[in-house]
This record gives C-alpha cells, structure tokens and sequence, in this order.
C-alpha cells in the first residue's frame, strides 16, 4: 500500500484493479480512500479523514474489475487510471521472464489453417490467400469466429479489387471496419464516407454496406455476435426507406494525435465506441515501444492486427512471434503478454467484446 503523498489524496491500495464476483441486487460498499485491509471494499478505515464509502446496488451478477488505485473517475469501476501513476508502463520483471523462460515457441500449424495454437485457445494466424472466398471485387476470410474457439467475436479479412464490390449485410450483428490500406469509399445504406489507411467504421446491425474502392484496400472487420445472419443483398432503397441509423451520421473516425490516451510510455487512441453507435465493439489502436508488458488479463474477448514492428505474444506455457499482417485472437481472461523486439516499436489495432477501455487489465 503506497502511502498518499497529500492528506487529500486517497492512498494508492494497487496498481491494479480487482477481479471481484458481483451479486444481483446486493449492495457493496467500495473503498474510496484507500486504507481498508479489504480492499476493494470499505473496512472503515476511512474514519477521521474526509472520505467515506461508495455505496452501489449491483444491477446483475456478474465478474467486475473494481478501482484499487482509487483515482478513477468511474468509482467504483476501474477507468485504467492506473496506467499512469508511473512513469513507465508495467513491464514483466525479472522474476517473471526467469519462470516463463522455457515457454515453448509454437510454430505455425497446417493442419490448424496456419495457426500457432497457444494456451486456452489463443492463437497467432498469417492469413493465407488460398483460404479466401471471392465474391466480385472482393476476396474475404474468415479468421476469427465460432470454428476458431471465439464466442461473440469474429473477424474478417477483406481484400478489395478497385471497383464496387457487392452489398454486404449483417442482419443481427454490429461491424466495426478497420481500413489498413488502401483508398476509397464506404457507402452505408447510400450514406458514403471517404476512407484511407487507419480509417475507422462502426456499421450498424441490419444495415448494409458497400466498399468503393480507388486503389487497392484491405479492411478488417470486427463482427459481433460472429454467429448472426449474413447475405448479399441488392441496393438498399435510398431516402426515407434507408436504414441508416440517423442518430449517428457520423461513422467515420481517424487516428488523431491530440486525442490520444497515454499509458505511461504507450499509447492508445479509442476509434469506434458508443459515440459512433458502437455499443458492443470497441476498436483502438496503440503502440508498444521496445518492451514486455507484464502477464495480465482482460474480461473481454480480442482481436488484434499488427501493423507495423515485430514481437513475441507470449501465454502460460507458449509464445510465438508476430510481424506486421498477424492476427491474434484472445479468449477472454486468457493470460498473456504481448513483447514489442523491434527498436522502432510496434503498432497494432484490436477489437474487442464487450465494449470499454483497452486500459483495463488485471
């Protein structure tokens, strides 16, 4: 427990948020000041200062990771404020590296569809061409999904010829695009919205879209729930008989320097949330510098796209590298850790469900 610098300061309990199992109906009682023995609940420990317990009615049972640093801004929930209370990023330490040194190193498996299958279900897949289905301009691939061990997310690879490609719909499941090269047009039910590298784009469920393209493009998209109704639709109608959620016009977001969030050393920029209409897809982009993150988890299932930069994801009992066009995949609380080996750092984009902060980890 790290003493507090201010007597208005709470004391720093954690750098790290608490796992606690939540009861429907129940009423908790969270430590704001930061003294308590239980953390991350109140003991009364708080008594003689100015702070006092936050109290909260759990609106359904669930898994929760509860502030223990006592400096988020979404008491008592943790906001990943965390992150920033040092100077750099926290980094796996000695102790950690020396017990994972005989992590097996998995190579990519043929009979697994080119994966380097890790623990829990985890993987690292190059896309292979040959596996593409084609459809028009477009060659798509399906490289996150129900078959490869995920739940609720999918995700797929689009690669667009210049030209229109067909209309695409998902009828009961939210997309979220990830434009990683190339230049042209999203038309969302006769919504059009110009798009170029690093370019993100919620779609709604029910609502059909097209790709435009100028040049050559590659997309990614996240889909959730993997599982619901897909087609090949004709032409939306336009007017009032477009489904366009008009609630959100704006879909379209960029990467944006002054609306990045610092982590210490790293950072992230959050591109698609619920400010676009995305409610269950939650898609950032950040970068690694040259270091190891130390092993920790997420309540939520991920996918994440290398960029650019090369580095090792490491589990419980393997690792495998990555390099720019890899995919991971990531069950939700599988362990892992992700090692940025080159000198220029890595940059990547993930997606994840449910929807929240890529900064809240445990």
């Amino acid at each position: 427990m790290t003493s507090d610098i201010k007597n208005n300061e709470p004391v720093i309990a954690a750098y790290k948020p608490c796992l606690v199992s939540l009861e429907e109906g129940k009423r908790y009682f969270w430590c704001s000041c930061g003294r308590s023995k239980k953390q991350p609940f109140c003991d009364g420990s708080h008594a003689g200062t100015k702070f006092t317990p936050l109290m909260f009615v759990a609106d359904k049972s669930e898994d929760v990771l509860l502030c223990a640093c006592k400096r988020t801004r979404a008491g008592p929930f943790c906001d990943g404020a965390h992150n920033n209370l040092q100077d750099t990023y926290e980094e796996a330490s000695a102790d950690e590296i020396a017990t994972m040194s005989d992590a097996k190193l998995v190579e990519r498996d043929p009979k697994s569809g080119g994966k380097a299958i890790l623990d829990g279900g985890a993987y690292v897949l190059t896309p292979d061409p040959a596996q593409d289905e084609h459809n028009g301009t477009l060659a798509c691939q399906t490289l996150i999904g129900a078959r490869h061990g995920a739940k609720h997310l999918g995700l797929l690879r689009m690669l667009a010829n210049p030209g229109i490609s067909p209309w695409r719909r998902h009828e009961d499941s939210d997309t979220v695009l990830f434009v990683i090269s190339g230049n042209g047009h999203i038309n969302i039910e006769g919504k059009i919205f110009k798009v170029g590298p690093e370019t993100g784009i919620y779609v709604k469920s029910g609502e059909a879209f097209q790709i435009q393209a100028e040049t050559s493009m590659t997309i990614m998209a996240a889909i959730c729930p993997h599982n619901g109704t897909m087609s090949w639709p004709d032409a939306p109608p336009n007017g009032p008989d477009s489904r366009f959620d008009r609630k959100f016009a704006e879909r379209r977001v960029g990467v944006d320097n002054e609306k990045a969030n610092v982590m210490a050393d790293r950072f992230f920029q959050v591109l698609v949330d619920d400010l676009v209409g995305s409610r269950q897809i939650t898609q950032f982009i950040g970068e690694v510098p040259l270091s190891r993150a130390a092993f920790h988890r997420h309540l939520y299932e991920e996918a994440i796209v290398i960029l650019s930069g090369e580095g090792m994801m490491w589990t419980e009992h393997c690792r495998a590298p990555v390099k720019p066009g890899d995919v991971i995949f990531l069950s939700k609380r599988q362990g892992h850790s992700l090692e940025c080996t080159d000198p220029n750092g890595l940059r990547l984009m993930g997606a994840f469900y449910p929807a929240g902060s890529p900064a809240i980890n445990y």
